[in-house]
């Protein structure tokens, strides 16, 4: 089986005892190479940005599993998977889900109260040679704001969890309403364009689809206070990028921070990167040790599942289990 790229030695420990473990060496980013890599496994682990095309699945004739170290998918052409007999998996940790919604408060915190120019100001030894100074460093406190979540799912809800401990009030829009979320979260739910008109702070919780991508765009961002400022921990493409840099640009928002982005990794003279009103992450909202573990063991065990001939847990195309157990018939040798 192939890593695309290495994982916790914990899931590399579980997946070594059935099969021999191989670790791309480099970022599989064109189809080319990556139908190249995946040609002779039975399975591969997917960090999320390597184009499981349907050119790409078809010359797999072996592939049994694309397991996902993760939970966003975009990257996975999930229908030819399905067509093909081929299982994708998911890996819905808690782990994740805690790490993602501290991250996106770290995010906020460091925006906010101006966390790493001041970091700077203090290294650089200004302070010292300008003691009064630091009193540029205003910030935005948050007791009695209003955060605004798009998309009150497993990362979304647990940032409210977060938010409520602040002082925050909690609106939410979602396609659809989750009353018991909201009783128990003390969430109000509203309108898209409500919530950017009465946000202090938006978060972007969303996963990529059709449906999300450009979600907020010239329009939407044209509703929003310019004291507000975003937060994504999604994806960039649900994001315009142009729009929010020209937004960002002009002071028409106050500030961005982001640990996801329109294109990954993000190019050194990136507008964003010359912006003082953001903060930059290269999308790491993930990455503890703790979700790191428990990641890289789920997605160990539900390859471990597919090649014994069970269903996973975890399956983003549970409709393909007839077409999985043709090819696995066919694939496997007796």
């Amino acid at each position: 089986m192939l890593l695309t790229a290495p994982i916790h030695s914990a899931g590399v420990e579980v997946l070594s005892r059935v099969a021999e473990v191989v670790t791309a060496p480099k970022r599989l980013s064109s189809e080319e190479e990556l139908a190249t890599a995946i040609r002779d496994f039975d399975a591969v682990v997917s960090m999320g940005v390597e184009p499981f095309t349907k050119k790409v699945l078809e010359s797999a004739t072996k592939l049994l599993i694309v397991a996902r170290h993760g939970v966003g998918y975009d990257n996975i052409d999930v229908e030819s998977a399905t067509k093909l007999g081929i299982w994708v998996t998911i890996t819905p940790v808690e782990e994740l889900f805690e790490a993602v919604a501290d991250h996106a408060m770290a995010l906020l915190l460091c925006l906010i109260r101006r966390v790493c120019d001041a970091d700077e100001f203090v290294r650089s030894g200004n302070w010292f040679d300008n003691p009064f100074e630091n009193r540029v460093f205003v910030g935005m406190g948050l007791r009695g704001k209003v955060m605004g979540i798009i998309g009150l799912g497993r990362i979304g809800s647990r940032i409210a969890e977060r938010a409520k401990g602040f002082g925050l009030k909690v609106v939410y829009y979602d396609i659809e309403r989750k009353v018991e979320l909201e009783k128990k979260l003390g969430a109000e739910y509203c309108s898209l364009d409500e919530l950017l008109k009465s946000s202090d702070i938006i978060i972007i919780a969303v996963p990529l689809t059709e449906k999300t991508r450009g979600l907020i765009g010239r329009r939407e961002i044209s509703l929003v206070k310019s004291s507000a400022v975003l937060v994504n921990i999604a994806r960039g493409p649900v994001v315009d990028y142009e729009a929010l840099v020209e937004a960002l640009e002009s002071g028409r928002i106050a500030g961005a921070a982001l640990d996801v982005f329109h294109r990954e990794p993000l190019e050194p003279n990136n507008r964003l990167t010359k912006l003082k009103n953001t903060i930059l992450t290269p999308h790491i909202a993930w990455l503890t040790e703790e979700a790191r573990r428990a990641m890289a063991v789920a997605v160990a065990e539900e390859i471990l599942r597919v090649l014994k001939g069970e269903n996973p847990v975890h399956p983003i195309n549970l409709s393909v289990r007839e077409n999985a157990r043709n090819r696995r018939l066919s694939v496997v040798q007796p």
